[in-house]
């Protein structure tokens, strides 16, 4: 596998037991990268590389970052990785959320992005890469077992296609994991343009050197056969800790659960104003571990153990949808519905 560096740089997390979100990552300077380490093992050939921040265009917040990737040997790559807490003890829910661009996408052999959190000897990798030329599919980054080191790490396809980007305009790539009370690596799922994919598998978590602590987060450039030169600009670069939407909701008082599997919504109906009031009802044969609201592809609110949802989101001008989503904890038992509503 093709893996992470541990960076000494840190911002520390306050209350690091409650939700936290790290919001334009791509601007920080207090980040690290490398080339050789992004190799197999730990290991790999040396690449040309390099990064520059607050570019304004191409860019949607102004302040996006351009990574840059070539050289002369085949199949070097480059990663930029940003430490974002020191300590990460308490963290079990993580979404990564980016966008990004590229010109000269024939050139991409495969990108990289990955959340690491780092738990006295234990290494929760969360790790997906788009394996353009190499199968052409989304993989996850998954250990042998429990005692795999991070050399030992490898990529397990997901089935889902991860074919050439689509260059000269913005692509947007969200996935969802968490750590489940026995200590594993649960892969939620994949959004990648607005295609939500639920990967629901459970892997091992890594060993790791005990005096590695918090949470680690980067992008990877790969290279190809020809290491032909490209750049990838990343923009609004977030991660978000301990499900930052997670609320705990009220019953509505006009809206009834429903008689059977399913999700009963009672709000917003086909129109809305820009403020949407949202209730809405779950139940599966379980009980309701995570109760979800997703518009147009980016997460909105997150309820945890609970089938009830009473909340608000603010969208703008225009038709909206909206994709209600219920699990249990196993993740043999879930339901979604979706429905449409223009703000007016």
């Amino acid at each position: 596998m093709r893996n992470l560096i541990y960076s000494v740089f840190f911002l520390a997390l306050v209350g690091a037991a409650s939700a936290q979100t790290y919001t334009n990552i791509q601007d920080r300077t207090d980040g690290d990268s490398c080339s050789t380490c992004a190799g197999s093992g730990g290991t790999g050939t040396k690449a040309a590389y390099w990064i520059k921040q607050n570019v304004s265009s191409p860019s949607l917040s102004g302040q996006a970052a351009q990574l840059f990737l070539g050289g002369s040997t085949p199949y070097s790559d480059a990663l930029w990785n940003w430490r974002i807490a020191s300590d990460s003890s308490k963290m079990r829910h993580y979404v990564y959320d980016v966008d990004y661009y590229v010109t000269n996408a024939t050139a991409v052999q495969g990108l990289e992005f990955n959340i690491t959190s780092y738990d006295h000897g234990r290494g929760y990798t969360y790790g997906f890469t788009c394996s353009v030329k190499s199968g052409g599919v989304w993989k996850i980054s998954v250990p042998d077992d429990s005692t795999s080191s991070m050399a030992e790490m490898h990529w397990t396809s997901t089935g889902i296609a991860c074919p050439t980007p689509p260059a000269y305009k913005w692509n947007h790539v969200n996935f969802e994991a968490e750590r489940t009370s026995s200590g594993m690596i649960h892969y939620i799922s994949l959004t990648v343009n607005g295609s939500k994919h639920y990967i629901n598998k459970t892997v091992y978590a890594r060993s790791a050197p005990s005096s590695w602590n918090g949470l680690t987060t980067h992008v990877q450039l790969n290279g190809d056969s020809k290491q032909t030169d490209y750049s990838v600009w990343i923009d609004r670069y977030t991660v978000t800790v301990d499900g930052s939407s997670s609320t705990s909701s009220p019953t509505p008082t006009t809206c009834s659960t429903p008689s059977s599997t399913g999700i009963n919504v009672c709000s917003p109906g086909s129109t809305s104003s820009s403020t949407v009031a949202v209730k809405a009802m779950a139940k599966l044969s379980s009980a309701v571990y995570r109760f979800e609201l997703w518009a147009d592809g980016v997460k909105k609110a997150t309820i945890r153990d609970s089938g009830t949802m009473s909340t608000s989101i603010s969208l703008s001008k225009g038709t909206h949808k909206l994709e209600f989503v219920a699990y249990n904890s196993s993740g043999s038992s879930r339901t979604t519905k979706t429905i449409s509503t223009t703000v007016q």
